[in-house]
């Protein structure tokens, strides 16, 4: 209640709220093993307190300041380390600074031309990402290149006194810049949202009453630490004094590791790694502490979600039942917190890309024809919202958000329907829906079909060029499994679309098996990237099929 009714309360202190509030200031709070380590998952653990990061972040602070680093300034981060991502972000934010995230898996090409747009003037990281982008600005002859730092040495060399520093931390108003950090990049270059001490704490604040935070409760959070998401949840977690694992480099092998060793109630994900999860590989006493897995960004899939709520249990004190929840989130970068939310049990039946109910964040959802006029219920179309979360702007390009804005919604570049009981559906992205002779086809309703087909662990359905109408397309689908037992891809087509007509969906038109993950690319954060996918499989139909391809002959008409 403290916390909430905290008006000054924002993204830019969070850290200063939490210390001020919190009893127990040197309780182990945020654990960061080293994965790299062998026996990282059989160490034990020792974890940061709020005593414990105040004296990290005043001493980064100060070497910060003499850096001549101010308020204003944009500062990079670069690293794989998500403990020090988080470091550097409080003690950025407390100098009234803004931090300039980027994933480290970033291509270097494109680390180097974000920091460029973001006009960050001095860069942290790890010395081999940096020495990366050096060497993209030496090439392009850059003259106005960021100075740069060895996040390693600048630990080991802030080491004077944690002194407070004067005006520290820095008071923000709500319209304060305090963070930029990419968006996926799915469709072309990432995009830079801005975020407000004010705006991106509006989600935020209203989950400060929801979200697991009993005192029994532990968070491990496979997020990547760069990303607005993952900020977003370390935030909380400090709030609300819940012990949290960061995760770096997360996959499914090591958010297994992690739960095994950490023995977390509740399990933060983006949907491609709670994929990877094998329940089996959990251990019987960890997975009965599991009670909620939250997925988050794009809506995750029936078949990743069934075999996860299996595990752990759910309830209260000894009204506990068998099976956990999986809370899923759709949301973007640009929205600062999901906007849609959906509790999946094991007793839910209804699934097929249904998002649920707008969070209470959003004050108005619709769904809009091209002119942005609201569609009556059934219909597909673009989704709208309302939402005092939402980014104020991209840095490189102000206008882009206004481009976005239709009659006071925010197009969010999803495709959604709403059923007469008011249930949403997420049927595709903008980019991403297949334009055939027939009329408009979705891909997820598509994939959801042929991921509980085929068993897949991942799969994408894409646009490729229709032979008998090359100014339409056609759907196909390409489909990855985590082993490499041979399977035949002409069964795998004709089963996916007997249950494709099963279910009054559009047949595909071929199957490609990815013989390994490269052949089904995913982005920095777990997307697929579809583009990339339509670019490569475009003439896939004028071509003699190989042996993981089948292609239905000649169909009889493009719909």
């Amino acid at each position: 209640m403290r916390l909430f009714a905290g008006r000054g309360l924002g993204a830019g202190n969070f850290f200063w709220y939490a210390w001020k509030v919190a009893d127990d200031r040197d309780r182990p709070l945020i654990f960061h093993p080293d994965v790299d380590s062998p026996s990282w998952a059989t160490e034990p653990l020792e974890g940061l307190s709020l005593n414990d990061i105040r004296v990290a972040v005043i001493r980064y602070a100060n070497w910060y300041r003499e850096q001549g680093v101010a308020a204003g300034t944009h500062v990079g981060v670069l690293t794989r380390n998500g403990l020090f991502g988080l470091l550097h972000h409080i003690a950025l934010t407390s100098l009234g600074a803004a931090a300039v995230h980027c994933n480290p898996r970033m291509e270097p090409a494109t680390a180097a031309e974000y920091f460029l747009r973001t006009e960050a003037e001095l860069v942290v990281g790890d010395d081999a990402l940096l020495n990366a982008c050096a060497g993209q600005w030496e090439a392009g002859a850059v003259d106005n290149a960021p100075r740069l730092q060895d996040i390693q040495v600048l630990d080991a060399t802030a080491t004077g006194p944690a002194r407070p520093l004067a005006g520290f931390p820095h008071r923000h108003s709500p319209d304060d810049l305090v963070m930029i950090s990419h968006s996926s990049g799915t469709t072309g270059r990432p995009k830079a949202p801005v975020f407000h001490h004010g705006s991106f704490f509006t989600g935020k604040r209203e989950r400060l009453w929801t979200f697991p935070s009993l005192r029994t409760d532990r968070l491990l959070t496979a997020l990547p630490h760069s990303h607005s998401a993952g900020i977003s949840y370390l935030s909380m977690a400090i709030l609300l004094g819940i012990p949290t694992l960061m995760l770096d480099g997360a996959n499914g092998e090591r958010a297994v590791q992690a739960i095994n060793s950490f023995r977390p109630t509740t399990i933060l994900g983006f949907p491609l790694t709670l994929a990877e999860i094998d329940p089996g590989e959990i251990l019987p006493e960890a997975a009965q502490s599991i009670h909620t897995w939250n997925g988050m960004g794009d809506a995750s899939h029936e078949r990743h979600i069934r075999p996860l709520i299996a595990l752990g249990s759910r309830g209260r004190g000894a009204k506990r039942v068998p099976g956990s929840v999986y809370l899923d989130g759709l949301g973007s970068s640009e929205m600062g917190m999901v906007l849609f939310k959906q509790a999946f049990t094991p007793t839910t039946s209804r699934y097929g890309r249904l998002i649920g109910a707008p969070a209470r964040v959003v004050r108005r959802a619709a769904v809009l024809d091209e002119a942005g006029r609201e569609v009556p219920a059934g219909q597909a179309g673009r989704l709208g919202v309302r939402t005092p979360s939402v980014t104020p702007g991209y840095w490189d390009d102000p206008g882009l958000n206004e481009e976005s804005l239709v009659d006071g919604y925010f197009l969010t570049g999803d495709i959604v329907r709403r059923d007469a009981e008011g249930r949403w559906y997420h049927l595709d992205r903008t980019p991403d829906v297949i334009r055939t002779a027939g009329g408009d086809v979705h891909s997820l309703p598509l994939e959801e079909v042929v991921l509980l087909t085929t068993g897949a662990l991942d799969t994408a359905v894409v646009a490729v060029e229709d032979p008998q109408a090359p100014e339409f397309t056609v759907p196909v689908a390409v489909v990855h499994y985590a082993d490499s037992t041979e399977r035949v891809p002409g069964d795998l087509l004709r089963a996916c679309n007997a249950a494709l007509d099963d279910a009054g969906l559009a047949r595909l038109h071929a199957l490609v098996i990815a013989t390994g993950r490269d052949e089904l690319p995913v982005g920095v954060t777990g997307k697929v990237l579809k583009r990339r996918l339509r670019e490569e499989h475009r003439r896939l139909l004028h071509e003699p099929a190989g042996d993981s391809v089948a292609i239905v002959q000649r169909p009889a008409h493009s719909g």
